[in-house]
């Protein structure tokens, strides 16, 4: 199954820059070290949207679950 609405989706740049690339973020630290590793950078956090972007456009979801926030 294709992510739904596949074609809106957006990748904020405060939550590459803020959160998933900041080594200082609570919660996004531990995804930081992940994307680093990998040569992801905060000065080039749209090369990660992009790449987000396009995962999200040409694979499957691999699993759902309901959240409080709703389905991801």
């Amino acid at each position: 199954m294709k992510l739904p609405n596949r074609d809106r989706a957006i990748v904020p740049e405060s939550k590459v820059r803020d959160s998933l690339l900041s080594s200082a973020h609570r919660d996004g630290r531990f995804k930081a070290m992940f994307f680093i590793r990998f040569g992801f950078t905060q000065d080039d956090w749209i090369i990660l949207a992009e790449a987000l972007l396009q995962h999200a456009r040409e694979h499957d979801v691999a699993k759902d679950e309901s959240s409080p926030f709703g389905m991801r």
